[in-house]
């Protein structure tokens, strides 16, 4: 009996922090950490940044997404904060939807750092990393819960009766 609990543990724990299908690397690659791909000497390491989508750009030889960095958790799901490495550009080819990939929501991509560009943020001069790839992971939006849960059918139906309150007089 021992046995099986220890296997539904490893089963159980093992499905909990998996990448996505697409953003799996092979074994053993090494990956450039954000911090790291200020310098052009770095370029055409393979990595894996995430964040929060800031701009969509759709040029004529393909797509260019601006994303503000966040640190990855264990499934590649960007953890927002009021902490950003700063951004980075993803370059993919052919045509994004600038409706679905919006600002604000979160992406993981895996490709590889090429270079680094200048551009402005506002009118601020900035230098961007540039990652290179067709893995982009849109992560779906997680919705906040309701404030007031109506999961008793009961509660607020018309058909409950209230509770009659006699007070009884004093004579």
């Amino acid at each position: 009996m021992k046995p099986i609990f220890t296997l539904l543990g490893v089963l159980a724990l093992s499905g909990c922090a998996a990448l996505p299908d697409d953003l799996t690397t092979p074994e053993g690659q090494t990956l450039l950490p954000f911090a790291e791909a200020g310098t052009t000497a770095a370029a055409q390491q393979a990595v894996l940044w995430g964040g929060e989508i800031a701009s969509v750009s759709n040029l004529a030889q393909g797509s260019r997404v601006e994303v503000v960095q966040f640190r990855l958790n264990a499934s590649g799901r960007p953890i927002k904060s009021d902490e950003s490495g700063g951004r980075f550009r993803i370059e993919v080819e052919g045509f994004i939807d600038p409706a679905i990939y919006a600002p604000g929501r979160l992406v993981t991509a895996q490709g590889l750092f090429t270079t680094t560009q200048a551009g402005t943020i506002g009118e601020h001069p900035y230098t961007f990393p540039v990652l290179s790839t067709q893995k982009v992971h849109l992560w779906p939006e997680i919705k906040d819960p309701p404030e007031r849960c109506d999961c008793d059918p009961f509660l607020h139906s018309p058909f409950m009766m209230r509770p009659i309150i006699v007070v009884p007089q004093k004579n």
